[in-house]
């Protein structure tokens, strides 16, 4: 596990399509139990994709999970995790200044892009313990390594306005549009922010 400043959990992080791999058996039955009993009240939508639908998503490769992995009790807790994958980025409705510092002299208003999906941290673990920039983190350094086989410039959250403000936004993310709400979340506002990776 890794090292954890005080305070902040020791923890490690799998891709949940290696956990599941046959070797990996009893870690991958501990994990889905976690994830069906994941809390995450600030945002049911989060509760409800680990419960009932990261399974569906990773199956048909829409994006990868990420777990991050604690001991807890003598056995181990899915204390956060987070997907990546690939959407298409389109401009055209960011302000020409934006568009600018995001495509410099690149005339294209859409293109293709990494998409840090979910990210979430279970309601069993304070921000001190695990902190958001943590997991956004590993999300990013996910990213990274993607980026070095395959490029790519770009990529794109969308997120509540007030989770963009206290973290996207301090990470470099730029506002770019507002955002379609999960269908449960239909009266709070949502942004779509991207951020360049080769700028971490």
């Amino acid at each position: 596990m890794t090292a954890a400043p005080p305070g902040q959990i020791k923890y490690d992080v799998f891709a949940l399509a290696e956990v599941r791999q046959d070797r990996y058996k009893l870690l991958a039955e501990t994990v889905d139990e976690r994830l069906r009993a994941f809390k995450c009240e600030r945002s049911l939508h989060l509760q409800e994709f680990a419960r009932s639908r990261v399974s569906n998503w990773e199956d048909h490769g829409h994006s990868r999970t990420y777990v991050i992995v604690t001991a807890r009790d003598e056995t181990v807790d899915v204390a956060g995790f987070f997907t990546v994958g690939m959407t298409a980025l389109n401009l055209e409705r960011a302000s020409r200044g934006v568009r600018q510092k995001l495509m410099g002299n690149i005339t294209l208003t859409q293109t293709g892009a990494y998409s840090i999906a979910e990210l979430a941290r279970s309601d069993d673990y304070t921000s001190a313990q695990l902190p958001g920039t943590v997991i956004l983190d590993e999300a990013k350094n996910v990213i990274r390594r993607a980026r070095a086989y395959v490029a790519g410039r770009f990529v794109v959250v969308d997120a509540r306005r007030e989770v963009f403000e206290h973290l996207y936004q301090p990470a470099g993310f730029k506002e770019i549009d507002l955002a379609e709400p999960p269908m449960d979340m239909s009266d709070v506002e949502f942004v779509t922010a991207c951020a360049v990776v080769k700028s971490w």
